[in-house]
């Protein structure tokens, strides 16, 4: 059996910025910009009021900064609430099953920041992460969302271990061992989708990875094969036994960041819908002046990405970022799917709530062979009174995935867009300078008037 955890740290421990490949740079550089706008976005939610509460704030040195403007605190606590804040909204990036921004970026900012660490040293951890990731997810036969797991949470733990081991310059023997206790560490369920647990498991994370690292350097051990082992982390998380054990390492091999890239939402709602509001917004001219007229909607869509759509009445926000009913309904109804409209106020809303009603889910069983997650397409059919049908052109990639990009402008004006409701417009560029700071300039935060 090949020593992978083992191999991980090899792989981790040798990294070197040189080898990624610039459009993996980019990337992430962009994905840090993403996940620090949405931070903006959602960090007055009440979930991150909670996260808050738990940790102290300090101004040591190694601290790292807290929602902009808010204090410092230790690496950890710091990562834990910026992660919390960042998927509050369900607003971040996409990716491996999961959302790899937002654990990753708040872990190599607050390390980076506190170790005194450039941009460079901060996109090569978090490809470190980024690679981990997409190694182990790829290993099961089973998609982990179908199963229960939160992938973002579960993997995410292990990704943030191994960018900060690297950032912390930790030798092959304690990157392994930092492995080994994020493997530990990992938890989070699909079934709190929804609630104010998810941001939280994904903030937890990002502490726990940092603090699996920290553990590690002060000479706690794991087993040596905690991941690969027949009762490890793997195996454990493949009750049906699909999962490969045994292929090498393959992390640096074929550049995943590069393959596979990141996901910019551009709703601020579950991506399994992405492509479904895409559907939605192509027949929106057509629609116009008719909605009233409709009958009833028939979305097609993956059975698993059905699965993760758990609320078909939402009432709330929460509720709402889950439901492929308000999703369509919005779209149709408002001409867009926006962060003002998942107020809850607008939720409810007569006709929204009305529309929502005629949606019919069919749930289809066939897999893309690129993302197994998801149908090999999403499709809508809007069937009217008068016995019209308005069908839509098959949505494969949504405006905004990794291969099917929006371009620098559009990522800056939802940056803007995010950051502006919590802070007043003329401080967001500095915000939006320092995250497109030159690779060799240091991870330095504004100075901002505190809240």
């Amino acid at each position: 059996m090949p020593h992978l955890t083992q191999e991980l740290a090899q792989f981790i421990h040798q990294l070197r910025h040189h080898e990624i490949p610039t459009s993996g740079t980019i990337a992430v550089r962009r994905g840090i910009s993403d996940y620090l706008g949405v931070m903006f976005a959602g960090r007055n939610e009440a979930v991150v009021q909670h996260a808050l509460s738990m940790v102290t704030l300090t101004h040591n040195s190694g601290s790292a900064n807290v929602l902009g403007d808010r204090g410092k605190a230790s690496t950890s606590d710091a990562a834990f609430v910026n992660a919390v804040a960042g998927h509050a909204l369900d607003y971040d990036d996409t990716g491996l099953d999961g959302h790899p921004s937002v654990v990753l970026g708040p872990v190599v900012l607050a390390e980076a920041e506190s170790l005194g660490c450039n941009w460079q040293s901060a996109v090569t951890a978090y490809i470190a992460g980024y690679e981990t990731w997409a190694d182990l997810i790829a290993r099961d036969a089973d998609k982990h969302h179908g199963k229960g797991w939160h992938p973002t949470a579960v993997f995410g733990v292990v990704a943030c271990a191994a960018a900060s081991a690297h950032l912390r310059q930790l030798n092959v023997a304690q990157t392994a061992n930092a492995l080994g206790i994020a493997a530990s560490l990992a938890s989070g369920l699909v079934v709190n989708f929804g609630s104010m647990t998810k941001p939280l498991q994904v903030g937890l994370a990002a502490r726990n990875g940092i603090i699996a690292c920290q553990l590690a350097q002060r000479g706690l051990t794991a087993t040596h094969d905690a991941l690969e082992n027949p009762h490890g982390f793997l195996a454990a998380l493949s009750p049906m036994g699909q999962v490969d054990l045994v292929r090498p390492c393959a992390a640096g091999q074929a550049w995943q960041i590069q393959l596979q890239g990141l996901n910019i939402k551009r709703y601020p709602v579950c991506y399994a819908v992405h492509r479904v509001i895409d559907a939605c917004l192509s027949l929106l001219a057509d629609v116009q002046g008719q909605v009233e007229q409709i009958e009833h909607i028939h979305v097609h869509m993956g059975h698993l990405q059905a699965a993760m759509l758990r609320s078909s009445h939402p009432q709330n926000a929460l509720d709402a970022k889950f439901s492929a009913q308000f999703a369509v309904a919005c779209a149709l109804s408002n001409g867009h799917v926006n962060l003002d409209d998942l107020e809850n106020a607008n939720i409810t809303q007569p006709h929204v709530q009305a529309l929502m009603q005629l949606v019919q889910i069919h749930a289809d069983k066939t897999q893309d062979p690129d993302d197994l997650l998801f149908s090999p397409y999403d499709e809508l059919a809007i069937h009217f009174r008068n016995g019209v049908v308005l069908n839509s052109q098959p949505v494969r990639k949504p405006l905004g995935h990794a291969k099917h990009p929006i371009g620098n402008s559009e990522l800056q004006e939802k940056f803007f867009d995010c950051a502006k409701r919590t802070m007043p417009l003329a401080e967001v560029a500095p915000w939006w300078f320092m995250c497109n700071a030159h690779e060799t300039e240091l991870i330095e935060w504004p100075v901002l008037k505190p809240v």
